[in-house]
């Protein structure tokens, strides 16, 4: 659509529907429904503060390794996914369509929260998970406010580091950047 405003406008404008919103937002907000058992057996537990990772942020080297490693797709669902610097841009360039307010789920982009790159410690920080790429991996938003900071065992979900990293020739729209 390079060039073609009106046509990127309407493509953006379809992609931010009522159906992505309610489909999402209980995500945000009732993840312990995705909880189908709260204490399995061998499960790990909650790790003191004081016994934590001491740096719960993933530095900017680990995070170029594991979207190197990952690419531009969920670990978990395998959707594809769009870091927040394109959908700032996406804003920038169409604000009525590509509409973003930080404070406001109701005035967020429905197909850009869905779609959003995270990064996720596989074993949550509170359990002892490390900030490191061989606990994180590649989430969309979905995934990872609906995983917060629950187990794997919690949620009966498989490792997504026992699977190869599914390769495709998406770039997350980064080509936007430019």
């Amino acid at each position: 659509m390079a060039g073609d405003d009106k046509d990127a406008a309407r493509h953006f404008r379809a992609a931010d529907s009522l159906s992505v919103f309610f489909w999402l937002n209980p995500c945000w907000f009732d993840v312990e429904k995705n909880v189908v058992e709260i204490a399995p057996v061998g499960d790990s537990v909650a790790v003191p503060k004081a016994d934590r990772d001491p740096d719960r942020t993933i530095c900017a080297q680990v995070r170029r390794e594991v979207l190197g490693r990952d690419g531009y797709r969920c670990r978990y669902c395998s959707v594809r996914v769009i870091p927040a610097q394109v959908r700032k841009r996406a804003h920038l360039l169409y604000p009525v369509a590509v509409p973003w307010v930080t404070t406001d789920l109701r005035r967020q982009h429905a197909g850009f929260a869905a779609l959003w790159l995270q990064y996720d410690h596989v074993v949550p920080h509170s359990h002892g998970g490390r900030s490191d790429a061989e606990n994180v991996v590649i989430s969309c938003g979905l995934c990872n406010f609906g995983k917060h900071n629950y187990t794997l065992h919690q949620l009966d979900l498989s490792d997504p580091r026992e699977r190869a990293p599914m390769t495709i020739e998406w770039d997350g729209l980064t080509r936007l950047l430019s």
